[in-house]
């Protein structure tokens, strides 16, 4: 495994944060629901991802 595996962590870490931003914006000014909702179902499945990558990360270099 690369060194740069870390940048991977990263870029999952920016991911979700988007979209939580996303889902929350679009919750908090009264946008549709439909897209706040399915924000929030991307907001779950970039959490697993990052959990994934991150005991990834920590087992890998233990």
């Amino acid at each position: 495994m690369s060194d740069n595996f870390i940048y991977v962590v990263y870029a999952a870490i920016v991911f979700l944060v988007v979209v939580l931003a996303t889902g929350l914006w679009t919750m908090l000014k009264g946008g549709r629901p439909n897209k706040s909702q399915r924000m929030m179902r991307w907001r779950l499945g970039a959490q697993l991802l990052l959990l994934a990558l991150v005991f990834i990360f920590v087992f890998y270099y233990r």
